[in-house]
């Protein structure tokens, strides 16, 4: 048997300790709310989403741009077209070679005479002096002016006076340019043929200027473009016309 007191007191001090107990349990269970739950799930699986594209958005941009076509380099047969494209200032290639692998009309004076005068204005004689160097002034005058040979400064031109034909006609020769396809337009007063001097002239770049020259001592008006009298070319047989 217990007294009354004490039954109080003892049921006092268990209902505290149910409620110290439910408070805690209470405390416990608000963490597992499911709606509480599903909010921080919700927000965990967007930031997880959010990381994700935030770590492939430089992979994506890489893949776009790996997927564009960049600029391709140009092939070796491009590169060599272009190597081979006639026709360079200070190009070394010696006169004969360049006109084996250029095609009949398709050689161009990379000098303009008067532009290279200008260069060359500290020094006049600059043109004449290419022209000498080989030894045209010994058939054609120390200026171009003639001698036992032709004048080359009259505007008179025997095979045309394109760069092509007189490119070919220095070189070669008035006889092998004639054995090559072209045909002369007239004779001058010299009726003996032109020496073939590409033996003598070392490279195709000093022949052009030896070219620019002529043209710098011819009268207004007889050179490209004002009159042009291009090449009497026939291909020998089994050859094609070039374009």
């Amino acid at each position: 048997m217990t007294s009354k007191p004490f039954e109080e007191r003892f049921a006092y001090t268990e209902t505290a300790m149910v409620s110290e107990v439910l408070s805690d349990s209470t405390s416990d269970t608000d963490g597992d709310d499911p709606v509480k739950v599903a909010q921080n799930e919700t927000g965990e699986a967007a930031g997880d989403a959010a990381s994700e594209t935030k770590n492939a958005a430089p992979d994506d941009a890489a893949g776009e741009s790996a997927s564009k076509p960049e600029d391709e380099p140009p092939t070796e047969a491009a590169a060599a077209e272009e190597e081979d494209k006639c026709c360079k200032k200070g190009d070394k290639t010696p006169p004969f070679e360049l006109i084996a692998k250029i095609p009949p009309g398709e050689l161009h004076n990379p000098y303009d005479w008067q532009a290279l005068k200008e260069e060359h204005a500290d020094n006049p004689d600059y043109l004449v002096k290419q022209f000498r160097l080989p030894g045209c002034n010994e058939c054609h005058g120390g200026g171009g002016g003639g001698g036992f040979c032709p004048a080359l400064s009259q505007g008179v031109w025997f095979w045309g006076n394109t760069d092509d034909v007189l490119f070919r006609l220095i070189a070669l020769g008035s006889q092998k340019l004639e054995e090559s396809g072209f045909t002369r337009y007239q004779y001058g007063t010299v009726k003996a043929p032109m020496p073939e001097m590409g033996h003598v002239i070392k490279t195709s770049d000093h022949l052009w200027q030896i070219i620019a020259f002529i043209r710098s001592i011819n009268p207004p008006g007889t050179n490209p473009p004002e009159k042009v009298i291009p090449g009497k070319y026939t291909p020998p047989a089994g050859e094609t016309k070039a374009e």
